[in-house]
């Protein structure tokens, strides 16, 4: 009696069900089922598409063994061991877990239908956990590690079945995936770990891969552990889940998987939206600011005070569904480190590692979503947002630097259904819904950010004493101990004993004397302190103006090149032999100016105080960089009175190049058409002081009214190259800095009325 497709079916089941599985029977039925299959017309697979869905779409090795990690966490494992060994011929990875394992049939009619995954049906696993891989492919990661997989596993029927994959069999082009045959494992034992002090569990997976297909490094193994750390929410603390790793690449990483400490924050903020219309949020501080008090708001009141999601529409909830999010701030300043159980250098160490804002979906991590070096780490675009707006934590405009900032976001795929996985293998679809969330948890860091702000106000607000110069000190040391000498005198005359005021006598002028010689120790320091400001200023002034350098070395070997091959040919004019030479000759004049202007810059007599007439210097300094500013249209209007001063040469130099050279570079980077920069040199009384002042201004974009203060500080810059990237060196400004201070200035910068550029203003006393 023939049966029809459903009875075949129905026993092809009952068989697969059954603790020791007929294979041969199994066939037998699969080859009646196939011949109802004529009469249909279906789709068929390439073989390749396993390739396409594994090994290609996972971009590394970590990436792929973390994805079967997951699966151990599915399948309700307490512990997880990970076997990387790679320093030897019989390199292997080993991921084993003590979960609840699968039947023979499981594995057959589940693990091996690419695409199905139960756990769409059945969500949650007997410990309660919401399953994370809902696509059916987590799987094929296995092939992205190595080409041959073993997969045996034992479930709580007892039966322990074995599967062998080779996934290069898969490579062959138009060949159908139903054609590659699995080898079956016949009598597999398996080896389940178990945690210590706990009874041996008898259920369990065990995933050997061999024929890795990367060489796993140091930095890889430091990177996994790093990932797994991370991978459940340290905050929720999950006890029932243990990941251990071994290898013989490095023993120190051998151990217990142990979530990173979490110490406490100067700043952290909880922030609970329902979904609906209002949100809850409680700021903590170490100064008990906050008064630890929950507050609520309204969404749509909260979100539209932050200036980055103003664009969001009016609408009656947010599409991401109910959120909780928290956020820590730390700050890196040695002098903001309030506990001396955690170092300066420990807190770095632990940011760069574990900084940004991650996201935890039913309490599994998201990549790439604030991790540390992964392309979209930051997510909330927190790097540009603070680069845009650089101000210090005195202006209200303050904004909290990347790596200053921990944070976790927890959703569920329950109810943040619309935050969908996109089509890759790592993040979340750009949709609505998520941009919703960015502009939920922007929020909350604005929130953070306005009560740190609030603490600087209160507490950190107390004017600071002026930070005074070596000279100043040493000037102060010296008049205390003239006056010391005085007293000592006067009380000579009172006193009967003089031998013993004779003695402290003696030992004050021992001071002076070593007074004397630190001073002379200080000046020497002061002197080659000047001497680096100098060399660093025609480093920077060089790479300036390198490009006119270039472009001259270029024609002058474009010129003598010309030349000898003229000489080469058997007619040649002598008379254009001539000219040409000419022509390279004031090239090399050129550049041989530039030459000596540098050197002559940093000479011994420039590094000595002397009375100097200002104008004449400024001239000179002038005449020698025209050429390279009018290469390219660079107007110099000078307006100098003549003014003699007794000073260091080098450090007005130092001054006036550094302010030229940042004129230079706005002035190329300017939206306006004509190129100007006027420099005056000025009388001006100061507090009833005469002195003189250096303006520099320029047809640049100038300097925003927040910058003001900044662009005095070193290695800040504002300099980009055409790609967007930063090109100062931020020391040009700084040095100037230092210069006004230790010669007791006054340096300002505002807008120039005239040129519509920047203003650059130093005063200096004449003595």
């Amino acid at each position: 009696m023939n049966k029809n497709e459903t009875e075949l079916k129905t026993e092809l089941t009952d068989i697969l069900n059954e603790d020791k599985i007929d294979y041969q029977k199994v066939l037998e039925l699969s080859s009646k089922l196939s011949k109802f299959d004529e009469e249909y017309l279906r789709f068929t697979v390439d073989a390749r598409t396993l390739v396409s869905l594994g090994r290609n779409s996972i971009k590394n090795h970590t990436t792929a063994l973390i994805e079967l990690v997951k699966n151990s966490y599915d399948a309700d494992a307490t512990i997880v061991i990970i076997d990387i060994f790679c320093n030897n011929d019989n390199s292997y990875i080993r991921i084993a877990d003590d979960g609840i394992g699968m039947t023979s049939n499981e594995v057959i009619q589940n693990w091996l239908r690419i695409g199905y995954s139960e756990k769409r049906i059945n969500k949650f696993s007997q410990k309660n956990r919401r399953k994370t891989g809902e696509k059916g492919i987590g799987r094929l990661s296995a092939d992205r590690l190595g080409s041959n997989l073993k997969l045996i596993t034992k479930s709580h029927k007892n039966n322990i079945f074995g599967l062998e994959i080779n996934w290069e069999d898969f490579e062959s082009e138009h060949n159908n995936l139903e054609n590659i045959k699995l080898k079956i494992i016949k009598d597999p034992t398996i080896n389940i770990p178990q945690q210590q002090d706990k009874g041996k569990s008898e259920t369990g997976t065990e995933l050997i891969i061999t024929n890795l297909r990367q060489l796993w490094t140091d930095n890889d193994i430091q990177n996994l552990r790093n990932e797994l750390a991370i991978l459940t929410s340290p905050n929720k603390n999950i006890k029932d889940f243990e990941i251990w790793v071994n290898t013989d690449i490095e023993s120190k990483y051998n151990g217990k998987i142990e979530s990173p400490f979490r110490h406490s924050a100067e700043v952290e903020i909880l922030v609970e939206y329902d979904g609906k219309d209002s949100i809850k949020y409680l700021i903590k501080d170490k100064y008990d600011f906050s008064e630890n008090k929950e507050r609520t708001i309204e969404w749509n009141q909260l979100i539209s005070n932050v200036d980055d999601v103003k664009s969001i529409p009016v609408k009656k909830e947010l599409k991401c569904g109910s959120v909780i999010f928290e956020l820590k701030f730390y700050p890196i300043e040695a002098s903001m480190i309030k506990d001396t159980d955690f170092k300066l250098k420990n807190l770095r160490e632990f940011l760069n590692k574990y900084h940004g804002v991650k996201i935890y979906r039913d309490n599994i991590c998201v990549k790439p979503y604030g991790f540390p070096n992964e392309m979209g780490n930051d997510w909330l675009d927190l790097g540009e947002r603070q680069g845009k707006d650089p101000a210090g934590i005195d202006r209200p405009s303050w904004k909290v630097k990347l790596y200053q900032l921990l944070g976790e976001v927890y959703i569920s795929r329950d109810a943040n259904f619309e935050l969908a996985d996109s089509a890759a293998r790592e993040g979340l679809v750009n949709s609505e819904a998520f941009y919703d969330l960015r502009a939920l948890v922007l929020a909350g860091v604005n929130l953070l950010e306005t009560h740190r702000y609030k603490i600087f106000q209160n507490i950190e607000s107390k004017p600071k004493q002026k930070k005074k110069s070596q000279r100043e000190i040493l000037e102060e040391y010296k008049n205390e101990v003239q006056k010391l000498k005085i007293e000592l005198a006067e009380l000579e005359k009172e006193l009967e004993s003089k031998e013993k005021l004779l003695k402290v006598t003696n030992q004050i002028d021992v001071v002076i004397k070593e007074s004397d010689r630190t001073e002379k120790t200080i000046n020497e320091l002061l002197n080659k302190q000047r001497t680096l400001a100098g060399l660093a200023t025609i480093g920077i002034s060089s790479a300036v103006f390198g490009h006119e350098t270039e472009t001259l070395i270029s024609s002058f070997q474009m010129v003598i090149g010309n030349v000898l091959l003229s000489l080469q040919e058997k007619e040649h004019s002598i008379t254009e032999v001539i000219k040409n030479l000419q022509i390279a000759l004031n090239y090399a004049e050129r550049i041989n100016a530039w030459g000596s202007f540098a050197i002559t810059r940093i000479k011994r007599d420039k590094r000595e105080k002397i009375l100097l007439n200002l104008k004449t210097l400024f001239e000179e300094i002038i005449e020698d960089i025209s050429p390279n500013l009018n290469a390219i249209e660079i107007v110099i209007k000078p307006d100098f009175e003549n003014i003699e001063v007794e000073t260091y040469p080098m450090d007005i130099e130092s001054i006036l190049l550094n302010l030229l050279t940042n004129a230079f570079t706005a002035c190329l980077n300017s939206v306006q058409s004509s190129r100007i920069i006027n420099i005056k040199l000025q009388s001006e009384i100061n507090n009833n002081i005469e002195g003189f002042s250096i303006i520099v201004s320029d047809t640049g974009n100038g300097i925003d009214d927040r910058l003001k203060e900044i662009i005095w500080e070193p290695l800040f810059t504002t300099k980009i190259d055409r790609e967007g990237r930063q090109a100062g060196t931020g020391l040009g400004l700084s040095i100037v800095n230092s210069i006004v201070e230790d010669l007791k200035g006054i340096k300002s910068v505002d807008k120039d009325n005239d040129l519509k550029g920047a203003k650059f203003r130093i005063w200096l006393p004449k003595r």
